[in-house]
């Protein structure tokens, strides 16, 4: 078993395209789509973990000298695309008339995200600086707990600042990819001690997952997004999917982070500015412009970066 770099492949290309169909239905009205709008708080709660468990994971690896370039690098590689996608949004949608003052105000106030379905964005930015701070200034256990009660903090503020429930709704499978990493050892040896471990911790996390989820209450919602990505990471780490991907697969992977970002761009694109009335000719145009905008965005990042951390 093994929750590896190579397995991690895949699941990332596939959560890019995925998520980006869930959007569509914002757009399009479509029955054969609309199951793909039930796979967007999965997804971003898996995205969530798989950031908190690499985190961890390569703390373990490198040690303290990871955290000495974390916010020339690592940190700079999820600020800038954000901000390089932001900059497209703004050009392609380009108003003359639009109070981008506003835009800020309503960011801050509301919570109303100015580059469309970007609020995982901020979070994410947000959720690295605490495990930073954490990991940097804190000692033993108190590191997670650190990253724990940041993003308890995380939850408290955007609840009480009356943000929607998307913003917090996910946050703890960051702090759960966290103790995924480092506890993994103890968890795979317990799976693989008895033949029928593996499989019985799965049903009772599925058990636990149905009885949290009927009450359909978002607060007691937010454990259940604890739940998902670990049940797809004990899947993923049992599979033999290291090696399923070729070129297209790779290549998607290694752009996912902006696809998140850049997808909702060539939506209101497509509708606002240059309509297109076929719904297949819509979809295909925007996972193609997608696509582009995402590598665009992130080899302009990778300039950028060398250039900052040179």
């Amino acid at each position: 078993m093994s929750f590896d770099k190579d397995k991690l492949i895949l699941v990332k290309a596939l959560m890019a395209l995925l998520i980006v169909a869930d959007h569509l239905n914002f757009f399009l009205d479509l029955a054969w789509l609309k199951p793909a709008r039930e796979l967007g708080a999965p997804i971003v709660s898996v995205f969530f973990f798989i950031s908190g468990f690499g985190l961890v994971r390569s703390w373990q690896n490198k040690g303290p000298l990871y955290l000495r370039s974390f916010l020339r690098s690592k940190f700079l590689r999820i600020v800038i695309p954000a901000l390089l996608a932001l900059g497209c949004y703004y050009l392609l949608l380009w108003n003359p008339g639009r109070d981008y003052a506003a835009d800020w105000k309503n960011l801050a106030l509301y919570g109303t995200p100015i580059l469309p379905f970007s609020w995982f964005a901020e979070a994410i930015v947000f959720f690295y600086l605490v495990y930073y701070l954490s990991f940097r200034y804190l000692k033993g256990k108190w590191k997670a707990a650190g990253v724990l009660a940041g993003t308890l903090a995380w939850m408290a503020a955007t609840i009480l600042a009356g943000y929607d429930w998307c913003w917090w709704i996910c946050s703890l499978a960051f702090p759960s990819g966290a103790f995924f990493a480092w506890h993994e050892k103890d968890i795979y040896a317990f799976c693989q001690a008895k033949p029928y471990r593996y499989y019985g911790l799965l049903g009772v996390l599925s058990i636990v997952f149905l009885a949290l989820y009927l009450p359909r209450n978002p607060y007691v919602w937010t454990l259940c997004y604890i739940l998902i990505p670990t049940i797809v990471a004990l899947v993923v780490a049992r599979l033999p999917i290291g090696r399923l991907h070729g070129p297209v697969i790779l290549f998607i992977s290694g752009i996912s982070y902006e696809i998140y970002l850049c997808h909702g761009i060539p939506m209101e694109l497509f509708r606002d500015k240059l309509p297109i009335q076929s719904s297949l000719l819509f979809i295909l145009a925007v996972y193609a412009v997608t696509i582009l905008l995402a590598f665009a965005v992130n080899r302009l990042t990778r300039l950028i970066s060398a250039k900052l951390c040179a």
